[in-house]
């Protein structure tokens, strides 16, 4: 007891500590006992002196009078009121009620009693003892009505502020999916396309009103492609030809979307060859937006929140209600909850970096493979551009190169990207890059139109270059095939079922175990975990699982880089690269010659 005064008083800064121990060690008890009591409040000059005076009073052996009389002494020369403090103890009902108190608990009687570590003043003897209110079998202390409520305001105030967080989250983000919403028949006919796992596939004998649908909503979601009407008067005008009859030199969108474009301010016109100032709040607000990564996983961080609330809540009344004995159980149970977090995490974050990084690379490789493949076909046009164009022959001829060329790049695209799937031959017939006849001829083939344009392009090669360029441009085909080929097989590359289906049920696990082991908590301490709110704790578990959601919700979404319902603002655009390489393509096959060109003399 004297060793436990002694850290209790030099925690406080107390410096009559060795005065208490030797009072304690040799004045008579009660006088001892009552010393103790009075430095417990506070050392001030007055009782330090006084309690100088009487450790060497008893040191000396000056100190004759009864023990009743020394205790008596003590509190006179110290201005204490015994007989008022006993009166105080006597009202308390709960050992917990003695905290801030000069008052003990005799366990044994069930009564408060004023005293020190030694025991009580007026009992020789309390076999059970407490001196200290968290020593307590039970932080339980109706003091007064309106107690109880205030402790559950106390208490349920932060799962309440959870819950209002996690409802408001629910009403926003529902809000946006409405601003968001497509129209029941495109759903209709969107539904035949599976975006769940990110594998868009397509059914296959699809109706005809929903195959009409599926090229109206096409139609509207690539009007920079298909709004346009190519004839061969307005390609043969080339360079000349008027504005209205161009193609159009923006889109609506970019080929791929990043933080700049989305950040940059309202009326400001994004510029690639410069990184603008960095901003936090534009940042987060790019980050919550419709079905992005973070935004689509914030409710159900807030429901984590909320649960980890509800947990607290729970220990925090474990630690008031329960006894010592039950509540050491279930704080061992955390304990070893969290325990098992802690590699588990490990593990994830393992497996998600692995994971993360190599499925960001493969985005990438998506994403330069669509340039590789539209610098291939603009070698082809460089080289089909050498041929003559005297005749209305020989610009049929470039207009037909030009189209196919067209059609290649939009049907080689056409899988990846699951709006595409349901735009048949008739718009393409529509805005003059296909004709009729080539359009019935197109739906006879075997594995896709993809094929059977590659096969009129080589064929084009063949009828009308020779030479050096024929050789070429063969080549130039070759690489654009195999380019074409290589984003499409990019697809089909997907991680083994067993380690994909593993990171998920280990990240979920994980989510869900979170909650349930607060972090920076001292369980055992059961008098810090029933008075502190824990806030900083709730709020990690909140951004800890909205960060490990997030990334899943990425990683399945990228598996579909051309999925621009599934996640909008990480998909790829092909209609801009369509519109990009064809505007190229314009200016390779109609391009005048160049004044400084001489034709080479003719032989003799």
């Amino acid at each position: 007891s004297r060793e436990r005064i002694a850290s209790r008083v030099a925690s406080s800064g107390d410096h009559v500590a060795h005065c208490r121990l030797s009072a304690a060690a040799m004045a008579p008890r009660p006088a001892a006992l009552l010393l103790a009591f009075a430095l417990s409040g506070g050392a001030t000059a007055r009782r330090a002196q006084v309690a100088e005076e009487l450790v060497s009073a008893a040191a000396s052996g000056q100190s004759a009078a009864a023990p009743s009389e020394a205790a008596g002494g003590v509190a006179v020369a110290l201005g204490i009121d015994v007989e008022a403090e006993k009166e105080k103890c006597s009202k308390l009902t709960h050992c917990y009620c003695t905290k801030g108190t000069s008052c003990g608990w005799c366990e044994t009687t069930g009564k408060a009693m004023l005293g020190a570590s030694g025991g009580p003043m007026d009992a020789d003897h309390c076999p059970d003892w407490i001196t200290w209110a968290e020593d307590c079998p039970v932080l339980y202390c109706n003091d007064g009505e309106g107690s109880e409520v205030q402790w559950w305001l106390h208490c349920g105030w932060l799962p309440a502020l959870c819950l209002v967080i996690r409802v408001a989250l629910t009403i926003w983000r529902r809000m946006l999916a409405k601003a968001h919403e497509i129209s029941t028949e495109d759903l209709e006919t969107l539904n035949a396309v599976n975006f769940a796992t990110g594998q868009a596939m397509c059914t296959e004998n699809a109706p005809s009103d929903e195959e009409l649908r599926g090229q109206q909503y096409a139609m509207r979601w690539g009007v920079d492609f298909f709004g346009t009407m190519r004839t061969f008067e307005a390609f043969r005008k080339g360079m000349t030809c008027p504005e209205e009859e161009r193609l159009p030199t923006t889109v609506t969108r970019p080929y791929e979307l990043n933080l700049s474009h989305l950040s940059c301010p309202a009326g400001e016109k994004y510029d690639s060859a410069r990184v603008g100032p960095h901003c936090f709040w534009a940042t987060l607000k790019v980050a919550i937006l419709w079905r992005s990564a973070l935004g689509a996983t914030l409710a159900s961080g807030a429901m984590c929140m909320l649960a980890s609330s509800l947990y607290i809540m729970f220990l925090r009344n474990a630690a008031r209600y329960m006894e010592q004995t039950q509540y050491s159980y279930l704080a061992l149970m955390t304990k070893e909850i969290g325990a098992v977090v802690g590699p588990l995490q490990v593990a994830v974050s393992m497996l998600l970096s692995f994971y993360a990084l190599n499925r960001i690379a493969w985005y990438w490789t998506v994403l330069m493979g669509g340039h590789t493949v539209q610098g291939r076909c603009h070698d082809l046009a460089m080289l089909g551009g050498a041929i003559k164009k005297d005749t209305d022959e020989d610009w049929q001829a470039r207009y037909m190169l030009y189209r196919y060329l067209t059609v290649a790049l939009f049907f080689g695209y056409q899988p990846m990207a699951p709006t595409l799937r349901f735009m048949g031959f008739g718009p393409l017939v529509k805005c003059g890059l296909l004709e009729k006849d080539e359009a019935q001829i197109l739906s006879t083939a075997h594995r896709g139109p993809g094929t059977v344009t590659e096969a009129w392009l080589s064929a084009w090669v063949e009828a009308h270059l020779d030479g050096e360029i024929r050789q070429q441009s063969f080549h130039a085909l070759r690489e654009l095939r195999n380019s074409i080929q290589v984003v499409q097989a990019l697809l089909e590359q997907r991680a083994p079922v067993s380690f994909e289906s593993l990171l998920f049920c280990v990240v979920y696990f994980l989510v869900m175990v979170l909650p349930l082991s607060p972090s920076n908590v001292d369980y055992g301490n059961r008098q810090a975990v029933m008075e502190g709110p824990h806030i900083a704790t709730v709020f990690g578990v909140f951004i800890i699982c909205s960060f490990y959601l997030a990334l899943i919700h990425m990683l399945r979404h990228l598996q579909a880089p051309f999925d621009n319902i599934g996640a909008p603002h990480d998909a790829l655009n092909p209609i801009s690269l369509f519109n990009d390489t064809e505007r190229k393509l314009r200016d390779y096959l109609t391009l005048p010659p160049s004044p400084a060109v001489q034709a080479p003399p003719a032989e003799k």
